[in-house]
């Protein structure tokens, strides 16, 4: 079994939970301080009007589709330098640390042509009144500026996971979170001789805190105890092939994996347009709040990858399985939790961000599909973490296509026009796609665990 309570005691149990809590906690609550961004976005855009809102909810979903999957590559350091941080060659992880930043900075830069891109279509393909069509333009034209700031970020707090030190990540995340407030009122209500924006200005206020976190956090690394023995800041060099190509096989798959699963949401989204901007409004308050509660599986999924990076780098494979079973069971007990707070308290939760009678009957019920698989998606995450520390990307890329594509967007689809059960048979799908993928995840998981134990090196 991956993890048996029975045969391992109790204090080895709590011992590797504290330790991956040293790094989830403040991991979580920094996620949680940049999902809060969105979620203050979509709070104070709904203050605004209707309009507002659903152009802020079709834009940040559109920029958070291309943010997350880039977010593939920085995520990939934080294996590569847990196992060189492990095996206490840090020598090589300073080198690998440079060349990632590197490579972060570049792609994106081209996170930002192709968010420019996707606007000229986007216009056409709206049916939407021309204020909310501008305002949705001008929202991605704004936030894009803090695209490569937001990429880089996400590399610094690899880099943090890596050496067991996260809290830096968070203290810089709440400060951040706190000057979001006052810049979305000022853009949006056009403060001090700047020109009204409306929703667009919550992704000028976006950009701004991205740019401050990684600016911040930079300076706490090259300026603190613990992290300038490391170095960081000895002997850069300009972006070599031979040390990118690793970080690039490694995080490409897990670019198409995170692609594949926030593409679902945004395509539904884009799906359901033109049905109404109510549904539109509904869904984005919906993953608003499931954005904000998913920290909790996503921070565990990070502190497993460096655990077991970390394990792998120190020669302690029987440690790594272990400790990846301590996660996918603490992440299935918090997925029932989380999934009970959704169910209870719905509608107060989406009420909480419009009056609007119909967004709130509808996104009510969305809420309760997402309650219905918060077990399943903690699961399927927490694996994923924990494949990405044994440096296994490609298989469950696979499985992530079969379950996210075909079974949640393909059968979705099906469902929702096919069987006119218009959005409610997308979230059907959804439910359907992570319980698959969670079971897939874990599978392998026990599989590449157990062979690498005794050392049979299967991807």
């Amino acid at each position: 079994m991956l993890f048996d309570l029975d045969k391992q005691s109790k204090r080895r149990f709590f011992y590797e939970l504290y330790l991956i809590a040293v790094i989830a906690i403040p991991m979580m609550v920094s996620q949680l301080a940049q999902v809060g961004t969105g979620f203050i976005d979509t709070l104070m855009s709904g203050w605004a009007g209707k309009d507002d809102l659903a152009a802020v909810g079709l834009g940040s979903g559109i920029f958070v589709t291309i943010l997350i999957t880039l977010f593939g590559i920085p995520t990939a350091l934080n294996p590569i330098l847990s196992q060189s941080f492990g095996a206490k060659r840090f020598d090589v992880m300073r080198r690998e640390a440079q060349q990632g930043f590197w490579l972060c900075a570049i792609v994106g830069a081209v996170g930002i042509v192709i968010l420019l891109l996707l606007c000229i279509p986007l216009q056409n393909i709206l049916k939407w009144s021309e204020y909310g069509v501008k305002t949705t333009v001008w929202y991605l034209y704004a936030i894009a500026v803090g695209l490569p700031a937001a990429i880089l970020h996400r590399a610094f707090q690899s880099y943090a996971a890596a050496l067991g030190r996260t809290t830096p990540v968070m203290w810089i995340g709440i400060i951040g979170l706190i000057l979001n407030i006052p810049l979305n009122y000022i853009f949006i209500n056009g403060l001090y001789g700047l020109p009204r924006m409306g929703g667009a200005g919550c992704g000028a206020a976006s950009a701004i805190v991205f740019w401050f976190n990684v600016i911040g956090l930079y300076l706490y690394f090259i300026k603190n105890k613990y992290f300038r023995q490391f170095e960081l800041n000895r002997d850069w060099t300009l972006p070599r092939w031979v040390d990118i190509a690793p970080i690039l096989r490694l995080g490409l798959p897990i670019c198409c994996s995170f692609f594949l699963e926030v593409s679902l949401f945004t395509f539904i989204t884009m799906l359901i347009a033109n049905s109404g901007v109510q549904f539109v409004a509904a869904q984005q308050v919906v993953m608003t709040i499931g954005s904000v509660l998913y920290m909790l599986p996503q921070s565990l999924g990070a502190a497993v990858s460096a655990r077991v990076g970390q394990s792998i780098g120190a020669k302690q494979r029987q440690r790594a399985y272990y400790i990846s079973g301590v996660c996918v069971v603490v992440g299935a007990i918090g997925g029932v939790f989380i999934g009970l707070v959704l169910a209870i308290l719905r509608v107060p939760l989406v009420s909480f961000f419009t009056n609007d009678a119909e967004i709130i009957l509808i996104g009510a019920n969305l809420l309760l599909f997402s309650a219905a698989y918060q077990v399943v998606d903690a699961i399927q995450t927490i694996a994923s973490g924990a494949l990405r520390g044994y440096r296994v990307t490609v298989i469950p890329m696979v499985i992530h296509m079969v379950s996210f594509w075909v079974l949640g967007l393909g059968l979705g689809y099906v469902l929702a026009f096919g069987f006119d059960l218009g959005l409610y048979g997308f979230w059907i799908a959804l439910m359907l796609s992570l319980t698959i993928a969670a079971i897939g995840l874990t599978l392998y998981l026990i599989r590449i665990g157990k062979c690498r134990i005794t050392q049979q090196f299967v991807r």
